[in-house]
């Protein structure tokens, strides 16, 4: 692959990530409106209900930021009366995304030192609200990423390490000294 090729294809990954996060947060957000507010829930699952009141009450609760298509799932949902299934929605949209709809995921955190297990706890909760909640987790530790991590799951791979901006830094430094 060309550099042109691969700089085209790490546009189009970051601007997938970016749709995805701001879909998945509007979803979060929608879910923890309607676990905090019961009586909402059930106002926008109620088929009895007048629908234009049970749309005008999820509009209160969609971030007002939220993509035009994510709105048009939202009502498309109240309307089924499956409104409850945004936190589900969410994960599976992770899943969708990436290519992965079936079966355990292989989440693979390294890093330089042994995590304790609140910052293992933590990543865990990060990768699944990013990827879904059928993940596995292995954890080990390199000392040769001198700092940071290196997470892959399934696929896809973020390299914060040390090791890595290194190797990043001295590239760029001979490319210019060439």
């Amino acid at each position: 692959m060309n550099t042109n090729s691969a700089s085209a294809n790490q546009y189009a990954q970051a601007i997938m990530q970016a749709m995805l996060e701001r879909w998945q947060g509007a979803l979060s957000s929608v879910s923890n409106a309607l676990k905090q507010n019961p009586q909402l829930a059930e106002l926008l699952t109620n088929a009895d209900g007048d629908m234009n009141e049970r749309l005008a009450a999820l509009e209160s609760i969609i971030p007002a930021d939220a993509p035009a298509e994510l709105r048009n799932t939202l009502q498309v949902m109240v309307q089924d009366g499956s409104i409850k299934l945004v936190e589900q929605v969410g994960g599976a949209l992770a899943q969708v995304s990436s290519g992965r709809t079936a079966g355990p995921i292989k989440a693979e955190v390294t890093s330089a030192v042994t995590l304790s297990d609140e910052e293992q706890e933590k990543l865990r909760r990060a990768l699944a609200a990013r990827y879904g909640e059928n993940l596995t987790f292995t954890f080990h530790v390199d000392p040769a990423l001198l700092g940071g991590l290196r997470v892959r799951v399934g696929d896809s791979l973020v390299d914060t390490s040390v090791a890595t901006r290194l190797q990043s830094m001295r590239e760029s430094l001979a490319s210019v000294v060439r």
